[in-house]
Formats: structure tokens, sequence, C-alpha cells
């Protein structure tokens, strides 16, 4: 999976870019590799903004099991293969700490870009507590990144969190169809719960919107 994001990257990037990502590329040292990952995370966008992705790119990353991969930019596959680098080089009792310092230290495109990855990294299922976190946030990019397009919440989510998740994806006029997997995680609970949150709205004399009848008649896994 590593293979798919770094060989995209290495392809794509030519000129004044590709110097700077030879250099910024984090080395087998540990403290090294960490230094230039800072640097080489937060300037991704600046650095590679003149180049693209190609439909066999897109193709690739889809087959890798990248969903909403035609989206992906250049940074996106930088920022995950830089990722997937370092941690690489750093042990794995180290891997969840990292990579929670680099989601509460970036802005929210590289917020965004951790959570993106979340499902391509080494023992996903131990950033579970960061993707539960981030669904809290009322920054809309960074909700829809974990929410949206994102194979994550369903593969690793307790249902209690995922139902929050949809339940907040229809308050913040998130659609929830954009929920990768929704129909596999239906449940009763889940149904209840949006039709006592359209109650309440009719209640408050609120429009109700169609993503609750949606989720009404999904079929229960």
């Amino acid at each position: 999976m590593s293979d798919c994001f770094s060989d995209i990257l290495w392809a794509r990037i030519e000129g004044p870019a590709r110097i700077w990502l030879e250099g910024a590329w984090p080395s087998a040292d540990e403290a090294s590799a960490i230094v230039r990952f800072r640097a080489a995370f937060a300037g991704a966008a600046r650095r590679l903004r003149d180049c693209r992705l190609v439909a066999a790119d897109v193709e690739a990353m889809t087959a890798a099991g990248v969903i909403g991969a035609g989206a992906w930019q250049i940074d996106n596959v930088a920022r995950t293969a830089l990722l997937l680098r370092a941690l690489a080089v750093l042990p794995g009792v180290e891997h969840a700490a990292f990579v929670r310092q680099v989601y509460l230290r970036g802005d929210y495109r590289e917020q965004a870009a951790v959570l993106h990855s979340l499902s391509f990294l080494p023992r996903p299922e131990q950033y579970l507590e960061l993707a539960i976190d981030a669904c809290r946030t009322n920054v809309l990019d960074v909700f829809e990144a974990i929410a949206c397009e994102n194979a994550y919440p369903a593969a690793w989510f307790p249902e209690a969190n995922f139902n929050q998740m949809v339940l907040k994806a229809i308050f913040m006029a998130v659609l929830v169809g954009r929920i990768a997997n929704l129909a596999s995680r239906a449940t009763p609970e889940l149904k209840r719960m949006a039709v006592a949150f359209a109650s309440e709205r009719r209640a408050a004399g609120r429009a109700v919107p169609d993503d609750v009848d949606l989720i009404v008649n999904l079929d229960a896994a």
C-alpha cells in the first residue's frame, strides 16, 4: 500500500519539486527523519503546487482502496507517502502518539490529510481515538475528511460513535450518502436516532433533511 502513494508521488514530480523532495524525504535515521518529515509535511502543498496527478494515478489509488480517489490532489498523496515513510523509520510503539501530534500541529488541510491516511497506516485500529476525536470538530473540511469517502469509520468505529457521526453529518448538512459503507453499519438504533432527530426538528418547526429517510430505508446489516 505504501508503495502506491510513494510510486505515484515520485512519478509525478520533477525539476525543483523533485530536488526539494529528495532533500526532504525522511532518512533512515530516526531523529533526522522526524525533522525532515515535519518540514516536508507542512510544505507539501506549496512545494508541489505545479505537479498534477493523471488518470492512471486515480485508477491505481482506487485499486488500492482509496475511496473518492478522483478528488485527491498531489499534496494529499505526498503527505500520505511522507507519513508512511516516517512511520517506517519510527518504532511501532511510537506510531499512535506521533500521528496524533502531526494531526494536532497541522492546519486544517494537514489534519484532513492525516484523516484520509488512517486506513493505510500500519495497524490502523490504533488511531481510533484520534478518528473519533476528529468527529467532534465543527470545521467542515476536517469533519468531511473523516466522515466522507473514508473507509475508516465503517471499519473501526464502535456502533455508538459511528451513529453519532452519521447524525452529526445530517446536522452539518453533509450528505450521508458520502459516508463509506453506510449500509453495512445500518442498525435499528441508528434508524431510531434518525427518527428521533426528525421528530425534534418537526416539533421545532424546522425542515427535516431528506437524508433521514435515506437512513430509515437502509437495510440493516
